[in-house]
């Protein structure tokens, strides 16, 4: 399935059910205005009754109204990793690209997925509106240091106006005070759920993680509930891998960057905050450098330490213990 903003629809390419012999490709759905939102229909057609499964990418907020379709309606689906799909459609061969072309794409992804991965979507809105205030809280301090920076940069230019400058330097000052209307609108939030409340203080137990990093954290536990070490280290990024063939090529060790970079950016001066003050945290990284490994991959390690402390905290419901 592959969805089109721009036309309105959805073509979807599926397999006949019971001896349909029914259009390969059809145009099912469509995105309507309604007081200014975006809203999404869907209807079965000839399909129905469904006995299938939805597969579509994961590429924005619109992929959400697929997602809390299929959740109301109990369709089961894959959310497929849209770098997963792109690297696919290269290995078989795809150069366009059109609405037809993805959605077809996407059907032949099926042979590479697994049944497990298939299932009823869950739709928490806890956790959406948490992740919802997180990346508003990005956004609004993005703008803010983009606004900083350029203003920086203007003030050592003799021939940028004046009344420039000033009507920048108002809207840093607006810029700031979103970010602050945000974080206090964040910790609201939670301070009137009794589940996040007490998760969101244990988090804050840990030496180094602040608020904002540990309502990102909490966003994140919550959003991917039942993950384990691995998984849960996966879904941040730090973990490592290899590229190495034979004996022509063997390169250096990098993280996989395969998660959410939103997390890696918040977490990283707490990060460096822990090593200076958080025991458990700056063992690990004095016994990398201890053992001649790079000041880089010992921060990363570190930051690895902290999400799994972070994660058993929250999973355990406990506060931190630094002996």
């Amino acid at each position: 399935m592959d969805r089109s903003i721009k036309t309105g629809t959805v073509a979807v390419r599926w397999q006949p059910v019971r001896g349909s012999d029914g259009p390969p490709f059809h145009k099912l759905g469509q995105y309507q205005k309604r007081n200014g939102k975006n809203h999404f229909s869907l209807c079965y057609y000839e399909v129905k009754p469904w006995e299938g499964s939805v597969h579509f990418e994961s590429t924005g907020s619109y992929s959400n109204y697929l997602k809390e379709f299929c959740w109301v309606n109990r369709i089961k689906a894959c959310i497929v990793n849209p770098k997963k799909s792109a690297n696919f459609a290269k290995v078989i061969g795809n150069r366009s690209k059109t609405d037809k072309i993805d959605a077809m794409t996407l059907y032949k992804f099926k042979t590479v997925i697994r049944p497990e991965d298939i299932l009823i979507p869950r739709v928490d809105k806890v956790s959406e509106e948490l992740s919802a205030y997180v990346s508003s809280y990005e956004f609004a301090l993005k703008r803010a240091n983009a606004l900083s920076n350029h203003i920086e940069a203007l003030r050592y230019n003799p021939n940028a106006p004046k009344d420039l400058l000033v009507s920048l330097k108002k809207e840093l000052r607006q810029a700031k005070k979103l970010r602050e209307e945000i974080g206090l609108q964040m910790e609201e939030y939670i301070e009137k759920n009794d589940d996040l409340r007490e998760n969101y203080r244990n988090l804050l137990t840990i030496v180094g993680i602040g608020k904002i990093s540990a309502i990102s954290l909490l966003s994140l536990f919550r959003t991917y509930k039942n993950t384990n070490r691995s998984q849960i280290t996966a879904l941040v990024g730090p973990d490592p891998t290899r590229k190495e063939s034979g004996t022509s090529l063997k390169g250096r060790r990098k993280i996989s960057k395969s998660g959410d970079a939103t997390i890696r950016r918040i977490l990283y001066f707490p990060t460096l905050t822990a090593i200076r003050y958080n025991k458990k945290i700056k063992s690990v990284h004095d016994r990398l450098v201890d053992n001649h490994k790079s000041k880089k991959l010992a921060i990363i390690a570190a930051m690895r330490k902290l999400v799994l402390v972070a994660h058993a905290i929250y999973k355990n419901r406990t506060v931190f213990c630094a002996a």
